[in-house]
């Protein structure tokens, strides 16, 4: 104990490294703060011809505005993110862990609340206003996850623990695509769809409390200890910077914008991930074209996308820990999403029981790609924040959301489901090509096996201290 004590305050070579228990913890109550924030996200859109039914008399009169008004309430959530990206970045990177997530998690509460308030048909309005606060509240805690694995979690866990940060966001959609089919149909009278509005509305009001408590309670900035030495050396680092909080992230932009491989990720992150938004903010319309009255099957295949990508997510988070393959493992994953989507798109027609089984690779891959997205930039830039850099990939998300969704809509309204599929197919090829040119620079990687290197001369350095052991290279003599 008196030899770990010697070297608590020695240099980076000789610097213990801990685990916090509690890591677990602060995941998990993260996690299901983003979960609400994506069950907020998707509501509406799934259930959309009984939106419009129900809030007809407060939606424009012409049938295309109508879908677009409430395709609205997907899209708000892409809109907002994009002014507020950098404050929130800056709070995540500058203010730390603790405030972004309780913001967040407040906001969602507020927006939920408002939401129950927003239960007639002539207040679509206040119903969209309520979406906008719930989608203000996403642009805190969206960028988390990367940043909340390198802040508490191993070398060995980092992949691991940005899946499960994004798996908690996926599983919020996949919740959501379920849950109001089951209580919205539009054959319903109107009484019994307000009714269902309201059990459905004042249950995720009660349970964003919940989560809100937990977020006060559990939520830290940072553990005691770092859990890895690369992580010790950017705490370091950061104590011995003096300049302003505003000046080092100006800086990390910068920096940032000026790396040739994360310019290419930017785009093709973005890319993947707006059809994904797109694909599911459409669902409804896309397979309604082919197959009426199937809210709860077109649900379900809601729920297949993304059970699917959980799937995929934690798959790729493993392998990237394992393999440390990041170039390949993503270049992989968004070649296959490309696959995927092709063969969605021509078997719509073939059986609804068909789009199951496709529904299931598209996912895997499309929300597969996620994680590994994150943990490649964050391989590239470090030591930038993982907090600003994904930030930044999720901007880009939302830019192409937005873009991909009214476009394919449109698209869709006019020329059918396959044409709009068609357009989404093109941009994914775009995407992979993009990808292929990524080179393999991973900066923390390097780091961390500096890191073994110092650990392994640490031992020996300590043990030699002892005065009864000598070390040679090949054998230890006593």
């Amino acid at each position: 104990m008196a030899a770990i004590e010697k070297f608590e305050n020695e240099p980076l070579e000789n610097k213990i490294i801990s685990l916090d228990p509690k890591r677990w913890i602060v995941l998990a109550v993260f996690s299901m703060t983003t979960l609400l924030s994506a069950f907020n996200w998707i509501e509406y859109n799934i259930v959309q011809d009984v939106v419009i039914f129900y809030y007809n008399s407060s939606l424009p009169e012409n049938e295309a505005q109508k879908i677009d008004a409430v395709n609205w309430f997907s899209m708000v959530y892409m809109l907002c993110y994009i002014p507020l990206v950098f404050p929130a970045m800056f709070l995540l990177d500058r203010k730390g862990l603790r405030l972004s997530c309780i913001l967040g998690c407040l906001l969602t509460f507020i927006g939920a609340c408002v939401k129950c308030a927003a239960v007639r048909p002539d207040l679509f309005p206040v119903a969209m206003l309520a979406q906008t606060i719930c989608a203000i509240a996403q642009a805190f805690t969206l960028g988390i996850p990367a940043r909340l694995s390198a802040l508490w979690f191993g070398k060995n866990e980092i992949g691991l623990a940005t899946s499960i940060g994004v798996f908690g966001n996926q599983l919020g959609t996949a919740i959501g695509f379920v849950v109001p089919p089951l209580l919205l149909v539009k054959t319903s009278p109107i009484n019994v769809i307000e009714r269902n509005f309201y059990y459905l509305l004042i249950s995720l009001a009660v349970i964003n409390g919940i989560v809100l408590l937990l977020c006060f309670i559990f939520i830290k900035d940072e553990p005691k200890e770092a859990p890895t030495l690369a992580q010790w050396e950017v705490r370091n680092n950061k104590s011995q910077n003096n300049d302003s909080d505003y000046k080092q992230f100006k800086q990390s932009l910068i920096s940032l914008f000026k790396n040739y491989n994360f310019c290419l990720i930017l785009i093709s992150y973005g890319i993947n991930t707006g059809a994904y938004y797109s694909i599911s903010t459409l669902l409804n319309l896309i397979i309604s074209k082919y197959y009426e009255n199937e809210n709860e099957n077109i649900g379900i295949i809601g729920l297949i996308l993304v059970v699917s990508g959980l799937i995929g997510s934690i798959i790729c988070g493993f392998i990237l820990d394992r393999t440390k393959a990041y170039k390949l493992v993503t270049f992989l994953v968004y070649l296959f999403s490309f696959l995927a989507m092709i063969l969605f798109t021509f078997t719509l027609k073939v059986n609804i029981w068909v789009i199951f089984g496709t529904s299931f690779l598209l996912g895997f891959f499309m929300t597969g790609y996620l994680p590994v997205g994150f943990e490649l930039v964050a391989e590239i830039t470090y030591p930038i924040s993982e907090g600003t850099s994904c930030g930044l990939l999720n901007t880009s998300a939302q830019i192409f959301g937005i873009i991909f969704t009214y476009s394919q809509g449109r698209i869709i309204y006019n020329h059918g489901a396959l044409a709009g599929n068609i357009y989404i197919i093109t941009a994914l090829f775009v995407g992979t090509i993009i990808t292929a040119f990524v080179r393999s620079d991973f900066r923390r990687q390097m780091a961390l096996k500096s890191d073994e290197i110092s650990e392994e001369r640490t031992i020996v350095e300590n043990l030699n201290s002892v005065g009864s052991i000598n070390i040679n290279k090949d054998e230890i003599r006593f």
